[in-house]
């Protein structure tokens, strides 16, 4: 079995292997290998902690296949945030992305978390599948303190609250003006344009 030949382990205890970690997350998040290497090296026993699926080889090698971070949310207690879960492309679709969430999760429970909180642009059926619901955003070092009690609420996905706003009288006229202009020509249609999905938050309760 696939899942038989992986382990999971903590960063901090593997520092050999930060260099493999930087490589795996940058050819999936580019970024300059300085500032990479400075916010993995933060692993430690007491959070932030990045995980590590490593695979051994037939050379006898550790091999770093998968990553995941989990990180506290200082004014949401009992929550934590977990980020930069990857699978390298080669070993996708063998369940160790489950593995990694499963390892996590474990993990924050340990630490006393009751809620865990994620974001991502197009795994959201994955994460679904493993009980996330959709939640308001959140920043990793925190929230105001007004704000802070409505992030764990539930939210639906691509709506947006509608606002109406009052218009000054003065503008009001101004909107009401008809224009001698002659109205532009219509924009030229583009397609195969690849546009970028919108981030979303998602939550969990850890709670048995």
């Amino acid at each position: 079995m696939e899942k038989d030949k992986v382990m999971i382990v903590a960063l901090h205890d593997k520092p050999d292997l930060i260099e493999d970690c930087a490589k795996i997350l940058n050819e999936e998040w580019p970024r300059s290998k300085t500032a990479r290497m400075r916010t993995i090296e933060n692993s430690n026993p007491n959070l932030p902690i990045s995980l590590l699926l490593i695979k051994n080889t037939q050379q006898n090698k550790d091999e770093v296949v998968g990553h995941a971070k989990i990180s506290r949310l200082p004014l949401v207690p009992g929550t934590c945030l977990i980020e930069s879960v990857l699978v390298n492309p080669v070993n996708r679709g063998k369940g160790f992305g489950k593995l990694l969430m499963e390892e996590c999760e474990k993990l924050a429970t340990q630490f006393g978390f009751s809620w865990a909180i994620l974001s991502t642009h197009d795994k959201q059926e994955f994460y679904r599948k493993l009980g996330y619901e959709f939640c308001q955003p959140v920043c990793q070092y925190g929230a105001p303190p007004s704000s802070a009690s409505h992030l764990l609420e539930t939210t639906q996905p691509n709506k947006t609250s509608e606002t109406v706003s009052k218009t000054a009288p003065c503008e009001e006229s101004v909107l009401k003006t008809k224009t001698a202009f002659a109205q532009p020509p219509p924009l030229p249609e583009f397609t195969n344009i690849s546009v970028p999905a919108k981030k979303v938050y998602m939550k969990k309760s850890l709670k048995q």
